[in-house]
Order: structure tokens, then C-alpha cells, then sequence
């Protein structure tokens, strides 16, 4: 069976790259290979994303490019446009099949079946059927301990996509998290939808309580956290957060600085609450990286409204930020608003608010000035330190360092672009 490849391409967040890793291992598993996309594999599976019209259109774009590329392959598309938009991409021609997010663990026996190979799918399948998943092109390993939301934000289809929330049993967390810490992962990234939502057995709200187990077991491997709604961000949760194996990075949705905008999204804070809540943070890790999310052109949102998104960037020194021009998506609660604001005035906004995010990036890192940190090295001579920061060493330094491995490194300061810094190894 090994003559036929399997390549993956994956859109959207860490929680489609956790089940590429996962999709990838079983298939490994059932007896196929998996190669890089662009070494003419028998099968190309694409992982959507569906997050914006803009994702949406660069789904199509990149299956059209694969039916293209790759003649004669076979041509799955999974993920959250597959789950939300299936009909779509059934009438593009070259598409084999579509399994949305639901049935996404069943996807290797489905292409073992169109390969003419005859399995019984077990019927143990869940969304959390991807046991010791390994990292596939990439260092950090992501590991997912929860799906779904409850949610109802005026502008999102992420429910449609993923469903209601489920939570990962916690045991089986637990030993997936032993499983990478002994296969020498350096750092174990948390993925979910809505992480701060994980729950118990018994239907309590237990994320905290997980990660403290999952500390306790952490000797070598370092914890980091994806995306966490603001009204998860806590005292208790900047305690953990003091751990040295936990990484001092934070990434908290704000969406808009304005309470009235906020309401109209139907978010769960106000911009008060989630001053207070930031700050929470910063007092108790005074050095923490923060990111953020911002829709910036939402219905009704005014210049003064605008104004109040920037300025709680600039007071919070939010120094990485995901800025998206709001577009209408069909089935939620803000398509009824229609899409008043003009294009141009989306655009020249989001470039505002990058500009911010530069400047603020710009001041962290002179903060940060020959500082020694902890980093993993990546490919390419790429360090990713502890708080996330990605340094960028010179070559003729590397040559005795292998991918993966921790390493000591100290900032130079100089900014190679809005993302990269410059640093040199501390030995």
C-alpha cells in the first residue's frame, strides 16, 4: 500500500493543524506515506477554514489550484467551509469528496475505500480521535482538548462549522500530553474553539484545574495556550501562567474597543471588564506578550467607535493583532445590519490598526533588549522564544544546533520586519 502519498494542505487555526497532524498519523498508521504537497501525492487532502468571506474565497481558490496541479489525484476537502458550504464545493469538478468537521476522523478510511481497500471504520470515532498525533513540518506540537461553541456572536459562523462545545476527557489529555513530553516535543500548544469553556465530567468548568495537571506533569516540554475569550482571563489563570514551563504569551479576543459595538456583536464583556481583566495580567507578568483579534468596520461602528479600538490597543500595548475588515456572513445575527461602511474606509482601518500593532511590537522588543530567553529553534534559523517572539539568528551560528532544540538566546533589538527580530545565541 505504500505506493500510494498522501499531501496535505491546511487553511484557518492551530485547531485544523492539530487534525492535519492527527489525519496524517492515522493514515501513516493504515499504511500510507505521507509527502509534502508539492511531490505529486495520489491523494491531496485540503483543511478549510471559513472564518471570512476572504477564507472562504481562498478555499475555492486553493482547491481549483489542486484539481489543477494535480491530475489524476484524488481531491478531499475537509474542515469548517467543507461543514458549512459542502454543496459549493461538491459542484466544483475534480473534487472526490467532502466530510465536514463532523466526520473528520473517518476521512482516512473514506480514502482507503476510494483507493479500493476494504476497512470496517471503528465506531469509536469522535472529534477527539487522533491519539499521539505528531507533529508533521513543524516543531510544536498542538494538541486539542476541546471543540465547538455555545457562543451566539452576531457575526460568527464558527458554530455552524464546529457545533456545540465538547471537551476532551481529561485522562486522555493527560496521556497524550506523557506521550509528547517522552517523544522529546519541546513545546505542547493547547487548541480548541473556545478553550477556557473545557469541562469535567461533570459538566464543570475545569480548564485551570486541567492546566495545573498538566504543569505538574510537564519536566521538559513547555505549555502554551492558543486563543482565550476574556471572560476566561483570570487571577487564578496568571498564577499558572508564573510556571516556568509556561509560556508568557497570551492571545485575548477584543474585537472592538467600543461597549456599543461590543453589544452588537453580542460578545460576553464590555470594554471596561476586559481592561480589568487584561490588567489582571500585566500586574501579575509584567513582561507577557499580548495578541489580540479586532473586526474593525462592524455595522454602525463610527469614527469615535473606531477611535476607542485603538485606543485600548494602545493603552492595553497590545503588540499583536489579527485585524479583519468585517465582512457580512450569511446565517448569523449581523447579516440582518446589512454592510453600511464602505470598503475603503474597512481598509483604511485595518491598516491603522496594523500600524498600531507595528508600534507596539517595535517598544516590546526594545523592552526586551538584550534580555536572555528561552527559544526552540525552528527551520529556516527561526526561534521561537518563550513569550513568542520569533528570532532570527545568523546562519553560520546554527551549525551545530539541531531543529526543535532549546537554546539561549538574547535580542539584539534591531526589527527585521513586524514579526522577526534579530537575536544572537547565548552560549
Amino acid at each position: 500500500m505504500n505506493e500510494f502519498t498522501v499531501g496535505f494542505q491546511t487553511l484557518g487555526c492551530r485547531l485544523n493543524l492539530f487534525e492535519t497532524d492527527g489525519l496524517a498519523t492515522n493514515l501513516e498508521k493504515l499504511g500510507l506515506k505521507i509527502v509534502d504537497i508539492h511531490h505529486n501525492p495520489n491523494v491531496v487532502v485540503i483543511n478549510t477554514c471559513t472564518v471570512t468571506n476572504k477564507a472562504d474565497s481562498k478555499n475555492r481558490n486553493v482547491i481549483r489550484q489542486a484539481i489543477k496541479n494535480h491530475l489524476g489525484a484524488q481531491i478531499w476537502v475537509t474542515g469548517c467551509y467543507a461543514e458549512t458550504d459542502k454543496e459549493i464545493i461538491e459542484r466544483i469538478p475534480g473534487v472526490t469528496g467532502v466530510v465536514g468537521n463532523s466526520e473528520k476522523s473517518k476521512l482516512p478510511y473514506f480514502i482507503l475505500e476510494k483507493l479500493g481497500k476494504t476497512f470496517s471504520i471503528p465506531e469509536n470515532l469522535d472529534r477527539f480521535s487522533y491519539s499521539n498525533t505528531i507533529p508533521k513540518g513543524h516543531t510544536r506540537a498542538y494538541l486539542k482538548i476541546q471543540d465547538g461553541c455555545n457562543r451566539i456572536c452576531s457575526y460568527c459562523k464558527i458554530p455552524q462549522a464546529r457545533g456545540k462545545g465538547i471537551s476532551r476527557n481529561e485522562e486522555d489529555i493527560l496521556t497524550q500530553v506523557e506521550f509528547l513530553q517522552d517523544q522529546g516535543i519541546a513545546e505542547i500548544v493547547l487548541t480548541g474553539v473556545n478553550l477556557g469553556w473545557y469541562r469535567d465530567k461533570e459538566n464543570k468548568k475545569s480548564f485551570n484545574k486541567l492546566l495545573l495537571k498538566i504543569l505538574n506533569k510537564l519536566e521538559y516540554s513547555r505549555l502554551r495556550i492558543s486563543s482565550i475569550e476574556p471572560s476566561d482571563v483570570n487571577e487564578e489563570l496568571g498564577n499558572l501562567m508564573q510556571h516556568p514551563r509556561f509560556c508568557k504569551f497570551l492571545h485575548v479576543p477584543l474585537q472592538s474597543g467600543s461597549s456599543k459595538i461590543l453589544r452588537l456583536m453580542k460578545r460576553s464583556y464590555t470594554k471596561e471588564t476586559y481592561y480589568k481583566r487584561i490588567e489582571i495580567i500585566k500586574k501579575l507578568l509584567p513582561n507577557v506578550f499580548l495578541g489580540t483579534d479586532v473586526i474593525t468596520g462592524f455595522p454602525f461602528e463610527t469614527e469615535l467607535e473606531f477611535q476607542e479600538t485603538l485606543k485600548t490597543i494602545s493603552e492595553l500595548e497590545i503588540a499583536r493583532v489579527h485585524a479583519f475588515p468585517y465582512s457580512v456572513r450569511n446565517g448569523t445575527k449581523a447579516a440582518e445590519f446589512g454592510d453600511p461602511i464602505p470598503k475603503q474606509v474597512k481598509k483604511e482601518r485595518v491598516h491603522k490598526i496594523i500600524n498600531l500593532a507595528r508600534k507596539n511590537f517595535q517598544e516590546y522588543v526594545m523592552r526586551q533588549k538584550n534580555q536572555i530567553q528561552e527559544g526552540i529553534l525552528e527551520k529556516d534559523g527561526v526561534i521561537i522564544t518563550d513569550n513568542y517572539l520569533k528570532v532570527k539568528i545568523y546562519p553560520e551560528n546554527l551549525k551545530s544546533l539541531q531543529v526543535g532544540q532549546f537554546v539561549n538566546v538574547s535580542l539584539t533589538g534591531e526589527i527585521l520586519d513586524f514579526e522577526y527580530v534579530e537575536g544572537k545565541l547565548h552560549i
